[in-house]
């Protein structure tokens, strides 16, 4: 598989960690920002890091942004400078545009300007706290679409060990188990592995199937919120 090159434009935190991930994975990365602190952060990582304003085609040019397979626009509240960026991006005819939005009122506006696809990360993450604070045996959780998520759930200490086969999540739960996290070793499981007391497990499933599974495993009451009158 060709290995894709990828433009992130915006090296704030958001940006930054974006960076770090692609470098980790052997990406070819392009990392812009008009900020010079900001692309200093990032230049121990990668010789391609550039002071440029994102906003100016002829800069855009210049650093080859035409040839990349990906742009990344990871701006954070400055959104004039995102839509801008994404309208030069469509017009250089990169194929793929990923932009940051901390407002969904700018998704649907980001879609039409070009974007192929729009992330809200300030959203997921308080998706994910309000859901770990809704249930304190969840670890991670992960909102895949209006239906359902990704969860890591924390088995307790009284959990009596089941294999996968006998505990049969998904056909009792419609959970389906993807990965276990031992001791601090991950892996994936087949059906005759067991699950033990303090794993943490990723399950799959809708978000109310997946609550009532953890609260079964744990053998807690399954949390439920009562309308005011």
């Amino acid at each position: 598989m060709a290995k894709k090159s990828v433009a992130v434009l915006g090296l704030g935190q958001f940006g930054r960690s974006i960076v770090e991930e692609l470098v980790d994975n052997g990406m070819d990365v392009l990392a812009i920002d008009i900020d010079e602190e900001s692309v200093r952060k990032v230049a121990p990582l990668l010789p391609t890091a550039f002071v440029a304003d994102c906003t100016n085609e002829d800069a855009l040019k210049e650093l080859g942004i035409p040839e990349v397979d990906v742009a990344i626009v990871a701006f954070g509240s400055n959104q004039e400078a995102s839509i801008l960026t994404t309208v030069l991006l469509k017009e250089l005819g990169v194929k793929r545009i990923v932009v940051r939005v901390d407002n969904d009122y700018y998704a649907a506006i980001m879609k039409r300007l070009g974007a192929s696809e729009v992330i809200a990360p300030q959203k997921m993450a308080g998706e994910s706290l309000a859901n770990r604070i809704f249930n304190d045996t969840y670890r991670d959780f992960y909102k895949l679409d209006d239906k359902y998520s990704i969860v890591a759930i924390n088995v307790n200490s009284n959990f009596v060990g089941k294999t996968l086969i006998d505990l049969n999540s998904t056909f009792k739960y419609g959970v389906s188990i993807v990965l276990i996290v031992r001791n601090g070793t991950s892996f994936v499981p087949s059906g005759r592995d067991s699950i033990l007391p303090n794993d943490s497990i990723f399950c799959v499933g809708t978000t109310k199937d997946i609550e009532k599974f953890g609260a079964a495993i744990n053998e807690t009451p399954s949390k439920k919120f009562k309308k005011k009158d």
